[in-house]
């Protein structure tokens, strides 16, 4: 059977950049582009037929997925097993910022964190065994968010070994209570501490745990946890300084380079999980 990775919210931005390189760098494996609707997947795929025609992109099939909808999620996982038996690579790049404009938008917890471990959760029984690999694509804002709460929360966001899907859960419901104005259990980050304080930020901050805490459980499995940088995309505005393929070179380097599993890179280099903002 051949290689198969499957990226998710690869349609455009990083998740796109990254499908092109792989198509390229593993002519033969079988890149599944998650997108959420196969129309959309097929015009990134005639996209890269045309900024690239030196490729044909063949190698390149789409896979109609949303990762907030379970139907949709074990809908794609039948299609990958009954056609390929095994998922060799996951790389689940779906998240947003914000949702038509609402930084505070219930859908950032439920596609950065919910939808993350619902994907994670769907496609581990199909993961070749012993050689399949899970990229989870980050942020290193969430370190920053991490270094910046109160004490508590901090050494329980740290704490790997402790962290449950219960502990996330709750974790959302009292930042969520702090956003809106009531007394919260924990010393969040105020939202009116900038970028620091947003939804996406603690949201990433959120989700690190319990995939790092999902790389200790499934030592079957290799995980990394990668941050693609500040790139030029939409969910940016296109308002940063890398470039979309920088990003997705970022996300697609563990499929190509050998990491230590639970760690987490940028353009290969090891990260922090309570890194300050850079001065």
């Amino acid at each position: 059977m051949p290689y198969t990775i499957l990226v998710t919210g690869a349609n455009r931005g990083i998740g796109y950049e990254a499908v092109k390189l792989l198509s390229q760098e593993k002519p033969d494996a079988t890149i599944l582009l998650g997108s959420r609707t196969t129309q959309n997947g097929q015009a990134a795929i005639e996209k890269m037929k045309t900024s690239s025609p030196s490729s044909d992109f063949s190698n390149v099939k789409v896979v109609e997925l949303d990762i907030t909808s379970s139907s949709s999620l074990s809908s794609a996982v039948d299609l990958i097993k009954s056609t390929y038996s095994t998922l060799d690579v996951l790389i689940n790049n779906s998240g947003i910022a914000e949702l038509d404009g609402d930084g505070l938008s219930p859908a950032i917890f439920d596609v950065n964190v919910r939808g993350t471990k619902n994907t994670i959760e769907a496609f581990t029984p199909i993961l070749t065994p012993k050689s399949g690999i899970v990229v989870f694509v980050s942020s290193q804002v969430g370190g920053w968010y991490t270094k910046a709460v109160g004490p508590k929360i901090q050494a329980e966001l740290l704490d790997v070994q402790s962290t449950t899907w219960e502990k996330v859960e709750g974790w959302m419901a009292d930042w969520q209570k702090m956003a809106e104005g009531g007394k919260a259990q924990g010393d969040w980050v105020p939202l009116d501490q900038g970028m620091t304080g947003s939804m996406y930020f603690v949201s990433k901050a959120l989700i690190n745990p319990w995939v790092r805490k999902y790389a200790v459980d499934h030592s079957d499995a290799r995980v990394a946890i990668v941050c693609p940088g500040y790139c030029a995309t939409g969910m940016t505005k296109f308002a940063a300084p890398r470039e979309a393929s920088m990003g997705g070179a970022s996300i697609a380097w563990p499929v190509l380079n050998e990491f230590e599993s639970g760690k987490f890179y940028q353009d290969g280099k090891e990260l922090g999980f309570d890194t300050g903002v850079p001065k």
